[in-house]
């Protein structure tokens, strides 16, 4: 079988490889997927393997393009699944009303199970985990859940009445 495409590669210079490392590279830029890297990575070790063995063949150098390219893509992979398991474990991150649970708020308004709090100065729509009566405005809650913008919260029990001392006869 006689391809003259591999035959044009055998002699080419390693920057022919490097220019196609860059182009890959930038389109990886243009796109954000990290689908491109990985071609762009092997297209670059493939220029250094040429620099080193300035006489591989145009068919060695695809075959080298493509087994590092393959490589790449599952190194690649691997290590981007082991950095996203370990980064934000509760998923957190992008999701600002979650990072707001066991928070305390300060009611705005309520009416029957809706309403508001305040957070740290920033309005938030609320709805009432538990009970009937809707909290007066003023009073301190706790989130205790998010579901996207609107937090759930719960009316923090008063804490008891410090009773009056016992007076002794003495006075």
């Amino acid at each position: 079988m006689n391809l003259p495409l591999l035959g044009l590669l055998t002699g080419i210079s390693p920057l022919w490889w490097l220019a196609a490392a860059i182009l890959l590279a930038g389109l990886e830029a243009l796109t954000v997927t990290t689908h491109l890297i990985w071609p762009a990575l092997a297209a670059a070790l493939t220029a250094l393997l040429l620099w080193l063995m300035p006489a591989l063949s145009g068919v060695a150098q695809i075959g080298f393009f493509a087994v590092f390219t393959i490589l790449f893509i599952f190194a690649g992979r691997a290590i981007l699944n082991r950095r996203a398991a370990g980064g934000d474990p509760a998923g957190r991150l992008n999701r600002r009303s979650s990072q707001l649970i066991g928070r305390e708020a300060i009611v705005e308004t309520f009416h029957w199970h809706e309403g508001q709090v305040n957070i740290d100065g920033v309005i938030w729509p609320a709805r009432l985990d538990e009970g009937r009566k809707a909290p007066a405005p003023g009073e301190r809650v706790r989130v205790i859940a998010a579901d996207g913008i609107v937090v759930w919260v719960r009316r923090i029990p008063a804490p008891p009445a410090e009773e009056a001392p016992e007076r002794t006869g003495d006075g």
